[in-house]
């Protein structure tokens, strides 16, 4: 709607100021447009239609997006429009959008930021979004805390699913037996999938009522998790109930693979 209440205001603007050339072509008297009760008020108007719009977007938020689907955002970049709102500046951000259920995608938002919040919209910082049910491109921030843990959650096993991680392993990671691990031994296998490193784990694990197995596994990880995963460290794992030789390691998120998760 802003857009098309500017293009009226720019046709406005050029059609009514471009008619006294027409009429002095015409006629030699471009007076008879000039001196026209309605020639100075529809050249306001115009220049209103060009410019109140976004003003009333800014500060009303006229056009944004305030409810849809939850949603996780990356920001790609950030550049400040020039705008400011009571000496906020407005910033737009090309994003790309994780949403439940669909392939991520590039948009853009424009926003009116306080500058004492600008340290946390930086290129790779995560953000919460609200999607339009009718156009996934329109998103807006998520002020009132409509993406919940269990939103992230599952956005979360819907990423990593798709990138190679198993779904038994995601079920074991849910419903599995938490456990203590020491690493005996670490061999390096090669390259993995999606910029990952793949290893053998020889691992002692611990269980909650004191009995300890000994597992080898091979594991993907990414190489900002390497010095997680080191001979004589003591990690975290989850393992399955029906069969321990089954585990997932549960490591410290590191934002190298919440880019690689969320990001195109």
């Amino acid at each position: 709607m802003v857009g098309f209440l500017r293009l009226v205001g720019v046709l406005t603007v050029f059609g009514v100021g471009f008619s006294p050339f027409l009429l002095e072509q015409l006629w030699n008297d471009p007076s008879i447009i000039i001196q026209a009760w309605w020639y100075t008020p529809a050249i306001f108007a115009g220049f209103g239609l060009i410019f109140i719009p976004s003003i009333l977007a800014n500060i009303f938020g006229v056009g944004r997006v305030k409810s849809g689907l939850p949603a996780v955002g990356v920001i790609k970049s950030i550049q400040q429009t020039g705008t400011y709102i009571n000496e906020q500046p407005e910033v737009r951000l090309d994003l790309t959008v994780s949403l439940k259920g669909r392939e991520k995608y590039d948009t853009e938002l424009r926003t009116i930021i306080p500058l004492t919040s600008m340290a946390q919209f930086q290129p790779g910082s995560f953000i919460p979004l609200v999607v339009s049910v009718k156009d996934e491109r329109k998103v807006g921030l998520d002020l009132k805390g409509r993406l919940s843990q269990e939103d992230m959650q599952q956005l979360l096993d819907e990423k990593m699913v798709q990138h190679g991680v198993a779904p038994e392993m995601m079920d074991i990671a849910r419903t599995g037996e938490k456990a203590m691990a020491k690493i005996l031994d670490v061999t390096p296998l090669g390259s993995g999938g999606n910029g990952k490193i793949k290893l053998q784990l020889t691992l002692s694990v611990t269980k909650s009522n004191g009995e300890t197995f000994k597992v080898t596994i091979p594991k993907e990880i990414y190489p900002s998790a390497l010095p997680q995963v080191q001979q004589g460290h003591i990690i975290n794992v989850i393992y399955s109930k029906q069969d321990p030789s089954k585990l997932v390691l549960a490591l410290s998120v590191q934002e190298e693979q919440l880019s690689n998760l969320f990001s195109s």
